[in-house]
């Protein structure tokens, strides 16, 4: 078992995890820092998370930290993953923005985002963010923090 930390940064579409990874893999070069869904083939997603899972772990031999930035647990559920049983020690947070903002960050997207599809994204962010609330998850709201804070 890895005594290497495995850092989970999660929040749906909109909430900043791309834009947060860039900028942590700048400034952090103590840890190794990914995109999950650079990997994502075919709408695959519980393929690319156990593959990330191992990559973490075969990093972790480095003593280096991990920090996977993706949309868990849905579509990524990594605690089913194999590799994720290597890790004693799991930190997760979750970005989170404004109502307004992730509706303006999508609809920059263009085309790809429907209002439907960005209702429903809205939707379910309220609902992962009240439960993240009730389980006492570290929560950054990337409406009132740049990221590089």
């Amino acid at each position: 078992m890895s005594s290497t930390p495995l850092f989970i940064v999660t929040g749906l579409s909109g909430a900043g995890k791309t834009k947060a990874s860039k900028v942590l893999r700048r400034l952090a070069q103590n840890f190794y820092v990914f995109d999950m869904d650079s990997l994502v083939e075919h709408k695959d997603f519980q393929k690319a998370a156990s593959q990330w899972l191992t990559i973490a772990r075969y990093n972790s031999i480095s003593n280096k930290a991990i920090v996977l930035f993706g949309p868990v647990p849905n579509p990524y559920n990594i605690e089913e993953c194999p590799d994720y049983k290597a890790f004693s020690t799991v930190h997760t947070a979750l970005l989170h923005c404004d109502l307004e903002d992730r509706y303006a960050r999508l609809k920059e997207r263009g085309n790809i985002w429907l209002e439907e599809n960005i209702r429903l994204t809205i939707e379910e962010s309220d609902h992962i963010y009240k439960k993240a609330v009730t389980d006492n998850m570290p929560i950054i709201n990337t409406s009132r923090h740049s990221v590089e804070e």
